[in-house]
């Protein structure tokens, strides 16, 4: 909780109210998750920056503040609009990429005491508690969403490479490639087979015309 004190401290000057403490303990919750601040309101702005402190002008609303996150690695952005709601407070957050959004409920009273602001020590109550719910309502949804958003996006495959393609030392064929075609009948081996059987009964069938006809020839002048 060090560095809560740390955020805390550096911005004790600005907060008046529980739901300003609130927020400031939320955002440390999303910085120690992998997140920089960026800035105040829906849109960026040209005085946006990374950052672990608070943004100018985060709770120039006491009723609805509304906070730009973006991941460490630059993977993922969060909008978080924090509404009050008389004693409670309404956190939604909204995952860019992915659309996904998650929401929390959370009674003010429970967690921060609104006599002791000045005394970052005495606070917040129930500290754990307030981590805990932080973390099961928001942090953990929103990143199983973009988790499973990510694994069932859709994505091409491709069939395995041939050894022509895959060979570096093959030689292009000059013609171009067309779909496989089932083989000839006179290219294959039954259709060699039977052409070949064509040609010994043909000569065969000569033979014995050749045979007939001198035997035709010779009997006619026998006669």
């Amino acid at each position: 909780m060090a560095g809560l004190e740390v955020l805390y401290e550096s911005a004790a000057p600005s907060i008046t109210c529980t739901q300003d403490a609130l927020v400031c303990f939320l955002h440390w919750e999303v910085v120690t998750h992998g997140y920089y601040g960026l800035g105040t309101g829906d849109q960026p702005g040209p005085s946006d920056k990374k950052s672990e402190l608070l943004p100018a002008g985060w709770n120039n609303s006491k009723d609805l503040y509304v906070l730009r996150y973006e991941s460490k690695d630059g993977s993922r952005k969060l909008l978080v609009k924090a509404i009050t709601m008389e004693t409670s407070m309404i956190i939604n957050v909204l995952e860019y990429g992915s659309q996904q959004v998650a929401d929390l409920t959370l009674n003010l009273d429970d967690y921060i005491s609104a006599e002791d602001l000045r005394d970052f020590h005495r606070t917040y109550k129930n500290s754990e508690e307030l981590r805990s719910r932080i973390l099961s309502g928001i942090i953990s949804p929103i990143h199983e969403q973009w988790d499973k958003a990510s694994v069932s996006s859709p994505h091409r495959e491709f069939p395995p490479a041939t050894a022509r393609e895959v060979d570096p030392l093959r030689i292009p064929s000059h013609h171009p490639h067309t779909s496989r075609q089932p083989p000839c009948k006179m290219f294959t081996m039954s259709g060699i087979k039977s052409k070949i059987t064509g040609r010994k009964k043909t000569k065969k069938i000569s033979a014995h015309k050749k045979t007939v006809n001198r035997c035709q020839y010779q009997d006619a002048y026998t006669c």
